[in-house]
């Protein structure tokens, strides 16, 4: 049992450390988490702590946290750092959104290239989605990031049914 500044009572695992603190207060306040202060003095974040104490979380502030360039450090993921599965979950899980934000940004420029380079720039991209069969625009920009579909497919499927286009000549009668 640890205690907030304001003396709010929090129930840890064995071994917790201040990060684990830091996510059982608020996945956001975790995130932004960058040092703690222990019964006032400042230690490093894998300290374990101790029943009674207090501990403050401090975080990132300002421009850097709105920005969302803030987040946990991979190395909070190695041995020492948390005590809780759940506080590695969430460490996990904002990596695996930062990625997927990636994917998703590096599909939709490729995708926006492809388009410039076939001259199909007011093209419905949910249609095109479904044309594809992708049921949201979103999965098809994580299928083009991530490289599982082919941008020849989209460039094949921006032509099907114009005339000379991909598709195959209907032969003369």
């Amino acid at each position: 049992y640890v205690l907030t500044p304001q003396a709010r009572v929090i129930e840890l695992p064995s071994g917790s450390t201040p990060i684990d603190f830091a996510y059982h207060l608020h996945s956001d306040v975790g995130h932004r988490c960058r040092g703690a202060k222990i019964n006032g003095a400042m230690l490093p974040l894998n300290t374990p702590l101790k029943n009674g104490q207090t501990v403050e979380i401090i975080t990132a502030k300002g421009e850097a946290a709105a920005s969302g360039a803030v987040g946990p450090s991979r190395d909070w993921l190695s041995d020492g750092y948390t005590a809780s599965s759940r506080t590695r979950s969430k460490i996990r899980a904002w990596f695996n959104a930062v990625e997927q934000a990636e994917t998703l940004t590096q599909g939709r420029a490729l995708l926006e290239k492809t388009l410039q380079r076939e001259g199909k720039t007011a093209v419905n991209l949910e249609d095109l989605a479904h044309k594809l069969g992708f049921p949201k625009l979103e999965e098809l920009l994580l299928a083009i990031g991530n490289e599982r579909l082919s941008l020849r497919l989209v460039e094949q499927a921006l032509h099907a049914g114009e005339p000379g286009k991909l598709a195959p000549a209907e032969p003369d009668e």
